[in-house]
């Protein structure tokens, strides 16, 4: 592989973003209306490498030697460094406009930390699989006047949300045909009205998609190993989640308020409860015309 280089850059500085540096513009030039911008970002996805060496070598002091991976993950510190410097821009640039007071802000990720650089524990899991390493991801809200600093809501809610939080922030109405609900009940701390709604996940490939046959079979906690996935779909009601796998038809269900490692299968002691949620799940999948998986013999071992 050859060597990763480092741009001239000094100490503590930063190269300019192009994106980051065209939202900065959005918010400069924009009036005093109601906007929308969404900005996402590249880091932390791979290709895992920095330009900069001086944040690189600082996270690279602070791993101890003999931990594995540790070139990589410096990479990856560095990396977190910067999004995190990228963002401070586009926060300082909203204040500047002088509509922070005014504006919701709403930091997320699209998907669980990547195995070679994200442990994930105690979830089990990562990025491409289903179980809670996969997709539980950060959401933070900073809206002055209705999100309290510092508070922090254990409700489930999954992206869908989303939009109908923004139409509602907007005053607008989104249209009847959509997943998600508005999360502005949760921003005053009050329940949101469907206590018993499903939240989805589908993914109906495999992965990785080389080398498959190479990799191991089980999906574990915080073991750096990208593990066999197949295709499986999940459904979560409350603290009970089903995971249902396509090539065999197989059933997993945790309740994640006892067990958010998913150590212990309750499906054959659950009977009702699973064929409950395998039947809203497939319902669902029908429903929306999910695209469902294919048999491929290459992959079924």
């Amino acid at each position: 592989m050859a060597a990763r280089k480092f741009a001239d850059v000094p100490n503590g500085k930063f190269p300019t973003d192009g994106m980051t540096r065209r939202a900065i513009r959005f918010l400069e030039q924009s009036d005093n209306g109601p906007f929308f911008l969404m900005v996402s970002h590249f880091f932390v996805h791979d290709p895992n490498h920095t330009r900069l060496r001086w944040p690189h070598d600082r996270c690279l002091r602070e791993i101890p030697e003999g931990t594995p991976r540790r070139k990589e993950l410096a990479h990856y510190g560095a990396m977190v460094t910067t999004l995190d410097h990228h963002v401070g821009e586009l926060l300082a640039a909203l204040d500047r406009s002088g509509r922070s007071d005014s504006t919701m802000v709403v930091f997320t990720s699209d998907n669980g930390g990547h195995p070679n650089y994200a442990g994930n524990a105690p979830l089990r899991g990562s990025k491409w699989n289903l179980y809670e390493g996969g997709i539980r991801v950060p959401l933070i809200v900073r809206w002055p006047g209705k999100t309290a600093p510092s508070s922090i809501c254990k409700t489930p809610v999954w992206s869908p949300d989303l939009f109908p939080t923004f139409a509602r922030v907007a005053e607008t109405e989104a249209p009847s045909a959509r997943d998600g609900v508005s999360l502005e009940p949760l921003f005053g701390k009050r329940d949101l009205s469907a206590q018993d709604r499903a939240i989805v996940w589908h993914f109906p490939h495999y992965h990785p998609e080389t080398r498959y046959l190479q990799r191991i079979d089980e999906i574990g906690v915080d073991d750096g190993e990208t593990s066999k996935t197949k295709p499986h779909s999940a459904i979560r009601v409350g603290d009970w989640k089903l995971l249902h796998f396509h090539e065999d038809g197989r059933n997993e269900l945790y309740n994640l308020s006892a067990d958010l490692t998913e150590s212990t299968d309750l499906a054959s002691r659950h009977p009702v409860k699973t064929c409950e949620l395998r039947s809203r799940l497939l319902k669902y999948l029908t429903d929306v015309d999910a695209r469902l998986p294919v048999s491929n013999p290459s992959f079924s071992k």
